[in-house]
């Protein structure tokens, strides 16, 4: 029985329609916000601490904490990915997003420009940890922006990132504001173009991103020696891959 079966997260034909010929799906609810409060002590205490062997605080946190896996794992998005995706499913990486008070802007982009995957076909999951409003730099897409490859250039000082979409190839004006409550999460693909503003709240801005990959994706660089797969459900046919079982405790 797939995740979608297990809680009845299976996507109405609508639903897998405008994931289709939009590139995003959500909000939607993983969990409510006062569950969300529960667990943000402990994801914070996650963030604080020293990974064992990934680099990064913020990276591939699901490899050596439960807390993260089970969010990353949520049936509530494993389920509707299977509805897009199939049954077959590896965990390829998580990342927090946290953007303090005066944190730079990200660029407009697509996510499968730097990432060394080949073919390049990635389920994301962006869940808010905390709120996300305009006013603290919510996610934004641009809908239909999945439809053609957006080329990019260097980007600015003032970015986030090393590269950035071109902007001449981009209509800001269809632009659409993601706020989300905690406990909620949207789902989009490697080449919706997604953007979020500088933080210039005072309020903290913390998300999950959860990406997934189909077995038929080769990894072509991992993020440090320890960083293998995980799989999510189904089974993985082509073994390309370095994977490793989940945690269990």
């Amino acid at each position: 029985m797939t995740a979608a079966e297990q809680t009845n997260t299976a996507l109405s034909a609508e639903e897998m329609d405008q994931f289709r010929t939009q590139g995003f799906l959500g909000p939607l609810a993983l969990c409510s916000p006062e569950e969300m409060g529960a667990r943000r002590p402990a994801i914070e205490a996650v963030l604080e601490s020293e990974p064992p062997d990934h680099r990064q605080k913020v990276h591939n946190r699901h490899l050596d904490h439960r807390l993260i896996w089970d969010l990353a794992t949520d049936p509530e998005i494993i389920g509707r990915m299977q509805c897009l995706y199939g049954d077959d499913l590896l965990m390829w990486r998580t990342n927090f997003f946290v953007k303090e008070p005066g944190a730079k802007e990200i660029p407009w982009h697509q996510d499968h420009n730097y990432w060394p995957l080949e073919p390049p076909i990635i389920a994301s999951a962006w869940i808010a940890i905390d709120e996300s409003t305009v006013e603290n730099s919510c996610l934004q897409v641009i809908p239909g922006s999945h439809r053609r490859t957006l080329p990019h250039v260097r980007a600015t000082a003032d970015m986030g990132f090393a590269e950035m979409g071109d902007l001449d190839y981009l209509d800001l004006s269809q632009a659409v504001d993601l706020e989300m409550r905690p406990g909620e999460f949207i789902l989009f693909n490697e080449r919706t173009v997604h953007h979020s503003e500088s933080n210039r709240s005072q309020k903290r801005r913390i998300g999950l991103a959860v990406r997934v990959v189909v077995p038929i994706v080769s990894v072509l660089k991992y993020d440090a020696p320890e960083h293998a797969l995980v799989q999510i459900s189904g089974r993985d046919p082509m073994g390309f891959n370095k994977v490793v079982d989940p945690l269990t405790e």
